[in-house]
């Protein structure tokens, strides 16, 4: 009845044996029936939606956690969740943020902080950062240099857009210095052959200068001494949504130990423990 009252008219000829279709519930019904199905199909979606083996997940991750660091949790979360679909994709964090609150991914790992009330945040590792550098440049003979003594060189970069470019700004603005671009990248392979070819050098997260020939090195770098703070970022909607919130508990579990595994080991003995977790 309080159909009939929104719609402007009787949908049934009621008596006190049977009810009958009016003319307007006969032109109503079968709008009625495609209602009752699509209730159905979205009943069943979200169904399949709220259970933590199913669905899909898109992923928008730095290049080198994309890169060496991820794989092997995919791996393990493909295993625990083999009904559940993965897309990853590599950016930089800035354009992290924006695909993230554009509904375009479900999750985030990129450079903190984050400062937004529509996310959730949380810390998986410090990062430090080192300088890439020819084997037979003058600085490559030294373990760590000072910022100063990278900062008069050209640099190889991050495109715009990406933190790694704001951070070293600001870095070389600290101590009085400006970044001298000799080109723009947003590939870690290309930033290892600009490097090798010495258009440049380049101040980059530890885990990005992984598998270098005998023909590039790496020095720490000290006065001041800098680190880049990785995350995991959801949206605050989307954070408990079971898929999703299992995936994030994966990756804070174990992605912090994955990095100080690597850091302290190299890869190998992290990607056996990842096949073993896996298995």
């Amino acid at each position: 009845m309080a159909l009939e009252g929104e719609l402007g008219g009787p949908l049934f000829d009621r008596t006190s044996r049977r009810a009958s279709l009016t003319p307007l519930g006969e032109c109503f019904l079968p709008y009625a029936r495609r209602a009752h199905k699509e209730l159905e199909q979205a009943r069943t979606a979200i169904g399949e939606l709220l259970k933590p083996d199913r669905g899909e997940i898109c992923i928008a991750g730095l290049h080198s956690v994309n890169a060496y660091l991820l794989p092997a949790l995919l791996a393990i979360f493909r295993q625990k969740h083999p009904g559940t679909q993965l897309r990853l994709t590599s950016l930089g964090s800035e354009r992290i943020i924006k695909v993230l609150l554009d509904r375009l991914v479900d999750v985030a790992i990129l450079m903190g902080p984050v400062h937004s009330p529509e996310l959730v945040s949380t810390p998986l590792y410090e990062e430090a950062l080192v300088v890439l550098l020819p084997a037979h440049h003058p600085l490559a003979r030294r373990p760590s240099v000072r910022l100063a003594e990278v900062a008069i060189l050209p640099q190889v970069v991050f495109r715009d857009g990406y933190a790694m470019r704001t951070a070293l700004v600001q870095h070389f603005r600290a101590i009085g210095a400006t970044v001298d671009v000799a080109v723009e990248l947003n590939t870690l392979e290309a930033f290892k052959e600009m490097v090798r070819q010495e258009v440049g050098v380049a101040i980059l997260p530890l885990c990005a200068v992984q598998h270098l020939g005998t023909d590039l090195v790496i020095a720490r770098l000290e006065e001041p001494s800098i680190t880049r703070r990785v995350e995991l970022v959801c949206r605050k909607d989307n954070y408990q949504v079971p898929v999703v919130a299992a995936f994030t508990r994966l990756v804070a579990e174990h992605l912090p130990t994955a990095f100080a595994r690597w850091v302290h080991t190299g890869p190998e003995p992290w990607l056996r423990e990842a096949s073993y977790l896996a298995g």
